[in-house]
C-alpha cells in the first residue's frame, strides 16, 4: 500500500514528484559538472502525456505503459532507480596488499546485512585500503545482488566500503527510508528476482539493477509514508 500511494491521504499542494525529479536531474548535473559522478551514457525521462507513461532516452521517445508495473496516485511518478541518486557495485580490495587492511572504515558483504541492520564490526579497511575500495556515504541503500540472499538491504547508518556482491545508491533530495522501503517491498524483490533469472546462482549486474522501475512520491508524502511505516511496524511488534 506504501508504495502504491494507498497508504496516506494523497495532498494536492504538495509538490508534485515530477518536479522533485527535475530537482534531482539538476543536482546530477552539477555534480557531472564537479567531475565527482559520470554522465549516464544514455539519461532516461519517463513522462506522462494523454493519460500514458512515456520515456525519452537520448531523442528516442517511446510509450512505456505495458511496462510499468502499476497504476500510483496522479502526483506521483515512475523513475528509473539509476535516475534518483547516485549508483555504484562495491569492489574487494586485493588480498595481495595486506596494507589495505585496518579499522578506519568497515568493509561490508552480504553476510553483514541481517533483517535491515548491518554489522559494522565484521571487517575493515586501512585509509589505503579505502583509497582503492568504492565508498558509500550514510545514508546509502547497500542491497545483495547474487546468490540466495538476494534483494536484502539496509541503510548505511555510517559511511562503509562494501564488496562487488553489493550494489548501492545514494538518494539524491529523496527521503532514504522511503526508498529503502521501496527497495524492500514485494514488489521490487519480485522484480529483481525475475530480472535476476531462474539460475543456481541468481545476479543482477548494476545495469540492470539500475533500469528498475522504482514509484516516486512527492518529498512530503515520502515522510508521511515513513512516518506511518515505522508507526504501524511499532504496533506489530507489541502485539
Amino acid at each position: 500500500m506504501a508504495v502504491q500511494g494507498k497508504l496516506v491521504p494523497q495532498n494536492d499542494s504538495d509538490e508534485p514528484a515530477s518536479v522533485l525529479l527535475e530537482r534531482i536531474r539538476a543536482e546530477k548535473q552539477r555534480l557531472i559538472k564537479e567531475g565527482r559522478i559520470k554522465k549516464d551514457k544514455v539519461e532516461s525521462v519517463i513522462f506522462r502525456r494523454d493519460n500514458s507513461h512515456y520515456e525519452k532516452l537520448g531523442e528516442i521517445e517511446r510509450c512505456i505503459d505495458d511496462e510499468i508495473p502499476f497504476d500510483v496516485p496522479e502526483n506521483w511518478i515512475w523513475a528509473r532507480l539509476k535516475n534518483i541518486g547516485i549508483t555504484q557495485t562495491g569492489n574487494t580490495p586485493s588480498k595481495a596488499h595486506p596494507e589495505y587492511i585496518g579499522s578506519d572504515i568497515s568493509f561490508i558483504t552480504p553476510g553483514d546485512i541481517q533483517n535491515g541492520d548491518i554489522n559494522y564490526s565484521n571487517q575493515a579497511l586501512s585509509l589505503l585500503g579505502k583509497q582503492v575500495a568504492r565508498i558509500a556515504e550514510a545514508g546509502s541503500i547497500l542491497q545483495v545482488c547474487i546468490g540466495g540472499s538476494i534483494g536484502k538491504a539496509a541503510i548505511t547508518s555510517e559511511c562503509v566500503t562494501f564488496n562487488q556482491q553489493i550494489n548501492a545508491i545514494s538518494p539524491l533530495i529523496c527521503v532514504s527510508d522511503y526508498l529503502y522501503m521501496v527497495m524492500g517491498s514485494p514488489y521490487f524483490i519480485a522484480m529483481l528476482r525475475e530480472t535476476a533469472g531462474g539460475t543456481a546462482t541468481p545476479i543482477i549486474n548494476k545495469s540492470l539493477w539500475d533500469d528498475l522501475f522504482v514509484p516516486i512520491a512527492p518529498i512530503e508524502e515520502q515522510k508521511h509514508i515513513v512516518t506511518k511505516v515505522t508507526e504501524l511496524f511499532m504496533k506489530l511488534k507489541m502485539l
